[in-house]
């Protein structure tokens, strides 16, 4: 279980990853999401659904976190695609309240950042405004084994 100074540390790398949205900077933000995610989104992908979403939502005007959770990942629900958070990754969720140029209303969103190797990165979430369509999240190793090329499903 992530420590009170795991969530600091966490904290600090949310608010990198959100200014790099705010300031554009999707090569940035990009680096600071987890390599499981990095994996299967490249750049190319990634700054184009970020763009999109700027352009569809408007500018991040604010957000604040509400509540810092360290937790286990297998606590977290799976999205509604079905797919979950990698059971052995330590994860801290935090709730935040935004507000952008144009969607609305505000909704409650959450960003789960997950420890890897390269420390503390964003690890899913709808947070900023569900950017890639369904939670983008750190797949379990069942979903990779689904989505690695020549794989097939049964049947």
């Amino acid at each position: 279980m992530p420590t009170e100074a795991d969530v600091h540390e966490a904290y600090g790398m949310l608010m990198d990853w959100a200014t790099s949205y705010q300031q554009g900077e999707y090569l940035q933000q990009w680096r600071l999401t987890d390599f499981r995610i990095r994996h299967w989104h490249d750049r190319k992908r990634f700054k184009k659904w970020m763009r999109r979403a700027r352009k569809r939502d408007g500018k991040l005007l604010s957000f604040k976190v509400d509540k810092a959770l360290p937790l286990y990942a297998t606590q977290l629900p799976c999205t509604e695609m079905g797919h979950c958070y990698r059971k052995d990754v330590d994860v801290i969720l935090f709730l935040i309240s935004s507000t952008y140029e144009k969607a609305s209303p505000p909704q409650p969103e959450y960003i789960v950042m997950a420890r890897s190797d390269e420390g503390w990165r964003f690890g899913g979430g709808t947070f900023p405004n569900r950017p890639m369509g369904e939670t983008s999240l750190i797949l379990d190793r069942k979903d990779e084994r689904r989505y690695e090329p020549g794989f097939e499903i049964m049947k």
